[in-house]
């Protein structure tokens, strides 16, 4: 059941009708019975498994918090427990031949298909969060909840299961302790984030997606550099709008439940550094990244040497935090080079600020800060070539760039599609208010309205609609 499916809006309104006829206790209980029934919709199996770390999780961050002395090692088990958990659904299909090997040698049969272990729909995000939990209870940042159906809750809440955005305990248990008051404000702002997230899923997203050719990431020697250029920069923007849109719905969807979710997207492709993309390209991972990676890796650098010039924790903490990055999108080289990438991008740009200190980038000229946008831009297209294509396609693609006896150009209709995709961003970034359209007069809004739904009925007349790109890391 995906959040874009008719099957799941009706799943949201009776959910809803029944929502609103129970008190606050029996709602938790109502929430989570529904994130269990939405689950089931994907598969029992990856259901077992949630309820299964669920119930593990609850009882490690009570033993993480039961007695000074033993609960960082307690807390280093759950962390093992949950890597480890993740590490084997992400990696059996990266060593699936290896692992059919094994089974069939030990006398039992991996079926006409093969051996199949697939990654639990939403795994990679409820993972970190869980793990986020345990530490901040060692921490003592967050007392860990006696109450197991806000906790399956916080693991299990439908709208954010499947691709986040990734909650922090000490910010969600609070939400579910608290009244729920959905008023007009409240739901004109929920409505507003569903009609942005579909619009920017169906009619950006996934038309941008089918007019990328199949083979072009392929077989890039097949095509002229523009029309690589062209389709590179639309799978951007596909990759973007699909994954901001899911985050839309998702956080429209709970905003009817009187639940607030974080945001995950700031317009990124407006960013004037790399270090401003990551404050503002799926926010919620990266201030997890951040935190429980980047922050700890410094702090024990810095304290062998607490110099501005310590080489290693100029170098270590921004590869390390963007390899880790890479890893938890994927097993496999491009993965890793594009996480690659983005540390050695963060670890020029730091070492530029340090020998040339500049201006707060609010304060710079418009024309430096354009060209900061555009540069930025092309650092962050490159970095995609391999996340997209692997490690050795990227190398052909790179080279079919570089074939300038080539100047097809692609289809101008890609370029027609990528006007409301930037007018959008636009809108938001002028006020820096991703809710700016109700502040417009109300005719100018109904408007939008009318002109949104007619692009989705269009939208919704191509054959098929790919799925969210992110559920499946």
């Amino acid at each position: 059941m995906t959040i874009t499916s008719l099957s799941f809006a009706g799943f949201v309104l009776i959910t809803l009708a029944l929502y609103y006829a129970l008190p606050r206790r029996p709602q938790n209980i109502l929430l989570l019975a529904a994130s269990y029934v939405f689950y089931l919709t994907w598969s029992p199996t990856y259901t077992l498994i949630l309820a299964a770390l669920t119930a593990i999780n609850f009882a490690l961050s009570h033993r993480v918090r039961r007695a000074d002395q033993p609960r960082r090692r307690w807390m280093w088990a759950g962390i093992g427990i949950n890597v480890a958990a993740l590490a084997f659904f992400k990696f059996a299909d990266f060593f699936k031949a290896d692992f059919s090997d094994l089974v069939e040698r030990l006398g039992f049969s991996t079926g006409a298909g093969g051996l199949e272990i697939l990654l639990p729909v939403g795994m990679s995000f409820y993972i970190v969060a869980v793990i986020s939990y345990l530490i901040d209870a060692a921490r003592g940042q967050v007392e860990p909840t006696r109450d197991p159906v806000d906790f399956a809750l916080y693991m299990a809440y439908f709208p954010k299961l499947i691709a986040g955005p990734i909650e922090r305990a000490r910010v969600f248990l609070p939400r579910l302790a608290e009244p729920r008051i959905v008023d007009n404000d409240r739901l004109s702002r929920s409505f507003t984030l569903i009609v942005v997230g579909v619009v920017r899923k169906l009619v950006i997203a996934d038309l941008l997606t089918t007019l990328i050719p199949e083979n072009v990431f392929q077989t890039p020697a097949e095509f002229s550099p523009l029309e690589l250029a062209g389709y590179l920069v639309a799978y951007a923007f596909a990759l973007y709008n699909d994954f901001a849109g899911y985050t839309s719905i998702a956080r429209g969807v709970s905003g009817l439940f009187g639940i607030e979710l974080a945001a995950n997207f700031r317009t990124p492709y407006f960013s004037r550094s790399l270090t401003e993309f990551w404050n503002r390209w799926h926010i919620t991972l990266s201030q997890w990244l951040r935190d429980y990676i980047y922050f700890p890796t410094s702090r024990a650098l810095l304290r062998r040497n607490p110099s501005r010039m310590n080489i290693p924790n100029i170098l270590i903490p921004p590869m390390l935090t963007m390899l880790i990055s890479g890893l938890w999108h994927g097993v496999g080289w491009g993965f890793i080079i594009w996480g690659g990438l983005h540390g050695f991008y963060l670890i020029v740009e730091r070492v530029w600020s340090l020998l040339r200190p500049a201006l707060p980038l609010q304060r710079q000229p418009k024309w430096r800060q354009a060209i900061s946008m555009v540069l930025v831009f092309g650092a962050v297209l490159l970095a995609w070539i391999p996340f997209r294509m692997g490690g050795r396609i990227t190398l052909d693609f790179v080279r079919a760039m570089t074939n300038l006896s080539d100047w097809a150009h692609p289809t101008v209709r890609l370029a027609l599609l990528l006007v409301p995709a930037l007018w959008l961003d636009w809108v938001q970034t002028r006020r820096d208010d991703e809710l700016i359209f109700l502040r417009w007069p109300q005719l100018a809004q109904a408007t939008l309205l009318a002109l949104a739904i007619l692009a989705i009925l269009v939208a919704t007349t191509v054959d098929t609609s790919p799925p969210f790109v992110y559920q499946g890391f």
